[in-house]
């Protein structure tokens, strides 16, 4: 018994003289590709994984409004970590947002960037029972056809900088050398 407890005695204190470095982990890339159903079409969509539970509201309001949400721009890889980005953008630069357009289930046009940036929307049933419910579900919709998770309104301008910088150079793909 006092041979267990020597033991155990000598391995907490091993643990934390060593700060832990025997079971640290190195950050990741916290960008993955989202698989969203049927309810989602266009191009593969490249989420931060903490964007994902706003995809699934997402998906379960486009299917309850008989609509399906065509991707045409996700998760954005920069040139350098330090690239510029328009503060309108930046939800595509963290991986917290998706460009889109609206299609009826057989793939037809219901509403695209300009029917949004006209206001259209709100007189299609379909186009406008998708957007006023998903923004109850607490997804943010910027026109003309921008659906994000609202983190960039919540950070200053450093923190977001600094999150999408760590963000690029985490995903940045990886080079031969």
């Amino acid at each position: 018994m006092f041979k267990l407890l020597a033991y155990f005695t000598l391995a907490a204190i091993f643990m934390l003289t060593t700060n832990g470095f025997m079971f640290s982990h190195k950050e990741k890339c916290q960008i993955s590709v989202y698989k969203g159903g049927k309810d989602f079409s266009g191009d593969k969509i490249m989420a931060n994984k903490s964007f994902i539970p706003y995809l699934k509201s997402i998906g379960a309001v486009a299917k309850g409004c008989n609509v399906r949400i065509h991707v045409v721009g996700s998760y954005k890889q920069l040139k350098t970590p330090t690239e510029y980005v328009l503060s309108s953008q930046m939800p595509l630069a963290l991986g917290r947002g998706i460009y889109f357009d609206l299609q009826n289930p057989k793939g037809s046009t219901v509403c695209n960037k300009l029917c949004m940036t006209t206001h259209s929307w709100k007189t299609l049933p379909e186009a406008a029972c998708f957007i006023d419910n998903v923004q109850k579900k607490g997804v943010k919709f910027t026109e003309p056809n921008l659906l994000h998770d609202g983190y960039t309104s919540k950070a200053s301008t450093s923190e977001i900088e600094a999150l999408k910088v760590a963000t690029q150079k985490l995903c940045a793909p990886k080079t031969k050398g």
